[in-house]
């Protein structure tokens, strides 16, 4: 593993260097890490940057390796649970702060740093990801959790979900027990084989699909788009 830190002293390896897929460590959640620290985001970035550009082999790099919600072992400073507390209002138009919101939250907030991390290293690279605790969750959770839009330029190693059916997620304050558990049986009755389409990717994702199962009354205008664009290339639709 490659220290891509704000701490970095760039002493890579040379053997590992000229490997085609790399797997690089940001320190995230150690040795004072923040969020909000401008400084070590810009230094992060910039040793990323470096590597790079000495790693002139290099296609593919393992950017992450940790929690998907890290909320649950690490806390929020002062400025973040502001943050956060201000997105809930956003978000959900009102103060009500739950363990599922503030993992969905987090998430986010991992997605966004790591995209922007990513955009210091050259266009061809490829970014995955590999989440250690798929386990903690329920499937239907997992896959809100795991949704395209928040991880649009990574691939997510161990993505437990993929299928010949197709199943189109809604924005994250319309989801509700209901909906969580018309996802679970979706899941059990496709043997976990379902692949899930944010409304707003439905055409970038339904290739090989063979169906789709959708909550018609969660639909958004950009969803219904979508859903009308699968029929039309004569994908089969079940409405629940």
């Amino acid at each position: 593993m490659l220290d891509v830190s704000f701490l970095s002293k760039f002493d890579w390896n040379p053997a590992l260097l000229e490997q085609k897929k790399l797997e690089v460590d940001l320190k995230l959640f150690r040795q004072n890490f923040s969020f909000e620290d401008q400084m070590q985001f810009q230094v992060s970035g910039n040793v990323l940057e470096a590597l790079c550009q000495k790693a002139l082999n290099c296609e593919t790099i393992r950017l992450y390796k940790g929690p998907l919600d890290w909320t649950r072992l690490y806390p929020f400073s002062f400025r973040l649970e502001k943050r956060y507390e201000e997105w809930v209002m956003d978000v959900y138009g009102d103060k009500e702060k739950t363990e599922q919101r503030r993992a969905v939250f987090g998430v986010n907030l991992l997605c966004e740093y790591l995209h922007r991390i990513a955009s210091f290293a050259p266009d061809h690279i490829q970014f995955t990801l590999y989440f250690e605790d798929l386990d903690w969750y329920a499937p239907s959770y997992l896959a809100q959790l795991f949704s395209k839009n928040r991880f649009t330029h990574f691939q997510i190693e161990n993505d437990p979900f993929e299928g010949s059916v197709g199943f189109v997620l809604f924005d994250d304050k319309d989801y509700d027990e209901k909906s969580y558990k018309i996802i679970d049986k979706i899941l059990k009755e496709n043997s976990q084989k379902v692949r899930f389409l944010p409304q707003e990717m439905i055409p970038e994702l339904w290739h090989n699909l063979d169906a789709l199962y959708v909550i018609e009354e969660k639909l958004s205008k950009f969803g219904k788009r979508g859903i009308a664009g699968f029929v039309a290339a004569e994908g089969v639709v079940h409405y629940l």
